[in-house]
C-alpha cells in the first residue's frame, strides 16, 4: 500500500521558517529603497531652495552703490550707502527701530547704469517739484530717460545726503518730477542727481502656516515677498578697506577728488547745508589746512581688507551730519565685501536630522530618511564700490 500524500508538521514548520525569513530579507531590502524614495526629493528640494536663495542674495549684492552715468556720478564712488545692515523700510533711516545695525539682515541700493534720471537744474524746497535739466545726451521726453509716475528714484549730491522717493508726477516735457507722498530730507540743490533706484533687502521672517522661518526680499517698503521656506540661519559680515578715504589734489579746487567718501568743501568755504565746520564734511577734518580723514586706519587681514564690527556701522561719524533724519555710518562707504552665511532645513519634519517628538517621548533619528541641512557660505564683492 503507498503512502499518503501531504506534508508532515516538520516539513510544515520548516517550509514556513524559510518563507518568513525571505520575506524579511524581501522586506529589508525594500526599506532603505523606501526611505530613498522619502528623502531623495527632500534632499533635491534642499538644494534647489539654497541655489535659489544664494543667487538671488549675491546677484543684488554684487550691484551694491551702482550709480548713474551722468555727471560725477560717471566716475565716482557711491556717496550714498551701498548697502544698510538692516532692513530698510523707506522712512527715515535715523528712526529705524533698534538702529540700523542687524547681522541678519541687509538692504541693497544701486542705480543701473542706463537707469533713467537727470541732473537738477535749479533748486527746490523738501516738498517742491523737482526741476530736471534737459541734456542734449539724455533729454527727459525721451522714453530711456524719463522719470514715470510710479518709479522710484534716488537723488544724491555728493555731500552724503540722500534720498528715496517714489514719483508721483512728471510734467508732459519731463522736467518736473512730483513726490507728493514723500518729504526729502534736504532740499535738492542745482547739480544733484536724480536716477531710478533699485532697493532690495533680505531678512527673516516666521511664516505662520509652517511654523518655520522664511527668507524674504523686500523692496524698500514695509511689503515683501518669499524666496525661500525653511531658512534656520541667515548671517551678513562686512569686510571693509582697511586705509582711510584721501583727499587727491587737483590742478584746481573743483578737480580734486577722493579715494573714496565725499569731497569736501575747499579748506576755507563753509557748507551751509550742513553743520559741519569749513572745509570738512562727515569723512573729513581739517588738520589746519590740511584735510585729513575722521575714519580711522583699520588692521588688514591677508586680503588687505578688516573685518568691521557692527557697533562700527552704527556709532558715526555720521552722513551728512548727525542732524539728518536720514544720517547714516560714514563707515559704510569702505564697505568692499560681504560675506553670506545661509542655512536651510528640509520641508518634511520626517526627514531632519532632529530627533521628532511624539506624545512626550523623543524618537530616535531614522537615519535610511535623514537628510541633513545644509549651510554655505560664500562672499561677495561690490564691484562698484572698487577704485
Amino acid at each position: 500500500m503507498s503512502a499518503r500524500a501531504g506534508f508532515t508538521l516538520v516539513e510544515l514548520l520548516i517550509a514556513t521558517t524559510i518563507t518568513v525569513v525571505a520575506l524579511g530579507l524581501t522586506v529589508a531590502l525594500l526599506l532603505p529603497a523606501s526611505a530613498a524614495f522619502q528623502a531623495l526629493p527632500e534632499a533635491i528640494d534642499n538644494q534647489q531652495r539654497i541655489r535659489i536663495a544664494t543667487t538671488a542674495i549675491a546677484n543684488d549684492i554684487v550691484a551694491a552703490g551702482a550709480g548713474p552715468i551722468l555727471g560725477w556720478g560717471a566716475s565716482a564712488v557711491a556717496t550714498w550707502p551701498p548697502v544698510l545692515p538692516c532692513r530698510w523700510t523707506g522712512g527715515p533711516l535715523a528712526s529705524t527701530p533698534g538702529g540700523c545695525a542687524r547681522d541678519d539682515a541687509i538692504t541693497v541700493i544701486a542705480v543701473e547704469a542706463e537707469a533713467p534720471g537727470g541732473i537738477v537744474s535749479e533748486g527746490s524746497g523738501t516738498t517742491a517739484p523737482i526741476h530736471i535739466a534737459s541734456l542734449s545726451a539724455c533729454a527727459p521726453v525721451r522714453a530711456a530717460c524719463r522719470l514715470d509716475p510710479g518709479t522710484r528714484a534716488l537723488l544724491i549730491d555728493g555731500t552724503g545726503a540722500w534720498d528715496v522717493f517714489a514719483v508721483t508726477s512728471v510734467s508732459a516735457d519731463g522736467t518736473q518730477i512730483g513726490h507728493a507722498q514723500d518729504v526729502l530730507s534736504r532740499a535738492a540743490p542745482p547739480g544733484a542727481l536724480v536716477a531710478a533706484v533699485l532697493v532690495r533687502s533680505y531678512s527673516l521672517k516666521l511664516d505662520a502656516a509652517t511654523g518655520g522661518m522664511q527668507l524674504r526680499r523686500g523692496s524698500g517698503g514695509t511689503s515683501d515677498a518669499p524666496v525661500a521656506d525653511q531658512v534656520t540661519g541667515l548671517s551678513f559680515a562686512y569686510l571693509a578697506q582697511a586705509e582711510p578715504p584721501a583727499v587727491i589734489a587737483g590742478s584746481a579746487p573743483e578737480f580734486r577728488s577722493t579715494t573714496y567718501g565725499p569731497l569736501p568743501p575747499p579748506p576755507e568755504i563753509d557748507n551751509p547745508d550742513d553743520t559741519w565746520p569749513a572745509g570738512e564734511n562727515c569723512a573729513f577734518r581739517l588738520e589746519g589746512t590740511r584735510q585729513v580723514p575722521r575714519l580711522a586706519a583699520l588692521a588688514p587681514d591677508g586680503q588687505g581688507l578688516a573685518l568691521l564690527p557692527l557697533a562700527a556701522l552704527a556709532d558715526g561719524p555720521w552722513c551728512p551730519d548727525e542732524a539728518s533724519p536720514n544720517r547714516w555710518d560714514a563707515d559704510l562707504l569702505r564697505i568692499r565685501l560681504v560675506r553670506v552665511s545661509l542655512r536651510v532645513q528640509p520641508q518634511s519634519p520626517a526627514v531632519r536630522g532632529a530627533p521628532a517628538a511624539q506624545n512626550g517621548l523623543s524618537l530616535p533619528i531614522d537615519v535610511l530618511r535623514w537628510v541633513p541641512d545644509l549651510e554655505v557660505r560664500f562672499d561677495v564683492v561690490l564691484r562698484n564700490q572698487s577704485r
